[in-house]
């Protein structure tokens, strides 16, 4: 009896993959942006090359390398940004085999560069800039954080919508943004099994 049990286990098993069993949410960041961004600047260039960056273009990549490292895709749809690098990078991803559906729910958070009579690598603007606006400060125009907080609830309302039809549910979206519904959907009883989406091209999965 004990032999048939595990034989029906495995047939089972081999019939039903995990990913079957258990719904999944595979967030994946886009590929590196082709822009330069070395060096000392004034608040000024860094706020236009801030704005270039959502329109650059991508980094070449190996798709093949990446959906190695993915679980098997079983999903027919692929919800991205409306920015260009997180549409591009899917589009390289996917090649046209699957549906793409993109929402603004998605965009990355902008946001503003703080002003300040300084000279400061890219990097040291971001964290600045960044520290500004988790305290409360924004722009005319420009989503605060409390707004941001806001759609990070609507975009994993609509993912945990996607789910209960789906078992699985892929977004190639952005590094913040992807952090922010990962922490939503932990809240929400979702447990991390990969936690990759830091790095451009890694993956935060989640299952449940």
């Amino acid at each position: 009896m004990k032999i048939k049990s595990i034989f029906l286990y495995i047939i089972f098993v081999t019939l039903f993959p995990v990913s079957l069993l258990s719904k999944e949410v595979i967030l994946i960041r886009h590929a590196k942006v082709d822009l330069e961004i070395k060096g000392w600047m004034t608040a000024k260039k860094a706020a236009n090359l801030r704005q270039n960056y959502d329109t650059a273009p991508i980094t070449n990549f190996a798709p093949d390398t990446v959906l190695s490292k993915l679980p098997q895709i079983l999903a027919d749809t692929v919800h991205t940004s409306l920015l260009y690098r997180s549409m591009a990078t899917a589009g390289i991803l996917f090649d046209g085999s699957v549906t793409y559906i993109a929402s603004p729910v998605f965009n990355e958070f902008n946001l503003p560069v703080f002003g300040l009579p300084l000279v400061l690598p890219y990097k040291g603007w971001a964290i600045i800039s960044r520290a500004a606006w988790l305290l409360g400060w924004s722009k005319k125009d420009i989503e605060s954080h409390k707004d941001a907080k806001q759609r990070v609830q609507n975009a994993v309302h609509y993912i945990e919508e996607l789910a209960k039809t789906n078992n699985q549910v892929v977004l190639v979206t952005h590094g913040y943004i992807n952090r922010n519904i990962k922490n939503e959907l932990k809240k929400r009883g979702w447990k991390v099994k990969q936690n990759e989406g830091k790095k451009n091209l890694g993956a935060t999965i989640l299952i449940k």
